[in-house]
Order: C-alpha cells, then structure tokens, then sequence
C-alpha cells in the first residue's frame, strides 16, 4: 500500500471512491464530484491536510483534515487492517482523533487494536419526504420575527452560534473562527430562503442554517438558540420552518446531526419526525 498527498488532479478518483463507500454503506450514492471537490478546498493545503492510499495504482482510501475536523473514506473490499496502519499516525499527529462509521466492525477493530479510544458517538437523523411526512406548525415566542438569511447578517450570525448560544461548549462542537465559519457554512449552496434567522427586535436570537445537498437531502447543519431564549420554544420554531422550507425547495430527504449524549437535541429531533439512521464513533489517540 502506498501513500501520497491529495491533488486537484485525484478529484475523480475520490469521488470514484467516495461513491463505492456510499454504495456499500447506504445503497445510495449520496455525493457528487462538486461536493466532493467543495471538501477537498476545506483541507487546502492538500500537501498538509490530505492523504491517500493506493493498491496498485487504485486508490483504495483517502483522509483530509481541516481546524479539527477529519474525514477519511475507505473502500470496504479494501485490507481495512492496512489502511488504518498507515492513516491512524497521520491523524494521531494532528488532531489526534477520528470518525468512523459506528457499524463499520472492521474499521472499530483495527482502532481499538491500536489502543484508540472511544470518546463520543455523534447520531444522523433522517426521515423521507413522502406524501405521509406531517411536520407540525411553528409556534413562535411573543415577539420574535423570522426571516431569511442576508449576507450582511454573517458576523451578528456567527457571534449567535459562538457566543450568545455557546455552540462549542457542546462536546464534538468545533469553535470556528469566522473566516472558516463562513467557508464551510456561507457558500454558493446557502439558499437565503432556506435560512431561518429570528430576530427579537434589532437583535438575532436564534438561527437553523444548512443546505440541500445535491441527492435531495435537506440538511440543518446549526441549530442555535440565544441562552436567554431558551426554554420558550424556538429551537422547535426555527427547526420546523427549517425543514418546511427545504421541502417547499425540492427536498426528497431531511436531516441533520447531533452528539449521542445530548439528551434534549435528541429528544427535539426525534419529536419532529426525523429517525436515528446511523451512528458515527469518534476516536481520540493514545497518550504519546
């Protein structure tokens, strides 16, 4: 097996790759050469923050970082054993952890073999768009005003989700500065009409952004509620007119994260229809 860096010319391979994983994982292919070149940029420089492994000359996995995200992609025919030898001291230099998909046993075998532990598991929630799918009304707090999303709005957004809600105290909740806030999350793909940003007056309180990714899934990738704004019902406003928005765009799926163990996210979720569907496990590296 041998390992090199990423290049803009490998882009048709990953995705190659990044389809067979999807099939044999989902039986579905769920990204597009677009989307996967969108993750190729997070991890720019390619020479740092990528790494792939070959078997005669086919590409059999492929690893990027960025901040303190990872992702790596693995072919399942590939010798999984093999694959995480050469990728587990990648990751454990920088930043010293890694997802895997939760059912994948030979990939959890080969991390708990190298004494890897597990830390946290993080839950994807779908639910089909189908005639049946009922999503309940939004019930907004007194005084509050939704609406669409404005560029201009980004800075007041990001200081929402990073100070005013606290998002990175939840564990698994990267901090993100706001320069790489805005190219992961402000991009060609945010629809302004998908966005929900409540505002109380002159003041954003809460916000649910995401996108529809390219197989028609609708996907909240924040969901932030103002701590002086809890407990009065918002989180479940902005998340209802959420999905409802990106089911009037065309949305044949909806979806969205959360971390195992945060019980009320949990519970929010499940309660407006959208199902466990898989558990990915996040692993942290020995003690040098």
């Amino acid at each position: 097996m041998e390992f090199r860096p990423a290049t803009a010319g490998d882009l048709a391979a990953i995705t190659d790759l990044q389809v067979r994983y999807d099939l044999a994982w989902f039986d579905a292919r769920e990204h597009s050469e677009a989307e996967v070149e969108e993750f190729l940029g997070y991890a720019d420089p390619l020479a740092e923050n990528s790494l792939l492994a070959f078997v005669d000359e086919r590409l059999v996995a492929a690893a990027m970082r960025f901040g303190s995200d990872t992702m790596l992609t693995a072919d399942p025919t590939a010798d999984v054993a093999a694959v995480y030898a050469g990728f587990l001291p990648w990751f454990a230099d920088r930043p010293g952890h890694t997802e895997v998909l939760a059912r994948d046993a030979a990939a959890v075998a080969a991390l708990e073999a190298a004494k890897w532990t597990h830390e946290r598991s993080t839950f994807d929630l779908l639910v089909d768009v189908t005639p049946d799918l009922k999503l309940a009304d939004s019930v907004w707090p007194d005084g509050v005003a939704a609406r669409d999303f404005d560029p201009a709005d980004a800075a007041a957004i990001h200081r929402l989700i990073y100070v005013d809600a606290g998002w990175s105290e939840v564990p698994g909740h990267p901090e993100r500065a706001f320069e790489e806030w805005q190219r992961i999350f402000i991009t060609n793909n945010t629809v302004p009409a998908q966005q929900v940003i409540a505002w109380r007056g002159d003041r954003i309180i809460g916000v649910a952004m995401g996108r529809t990714w390219n197989d028609g899934t609708g996907w909240v990738s924040q969901l932030a509620t103002a701590k002086d704004e809890r407990g009065r019902g918002l989180g479940r406003a902005m998340l209802l007119e959420a999905l409802r928005r990106r089911v009037a765009g065309g949305a044949t799926s909806l979806g969205l994260g959360v971390q195992a163990d945060n019980r009320g996210a949990l519970s929010l979720y499940l309660g407006v229809g959208l199902q466990i569907d898989r558990e990915f496990r996040t692993y942290v590296a020995p003690p040098d």
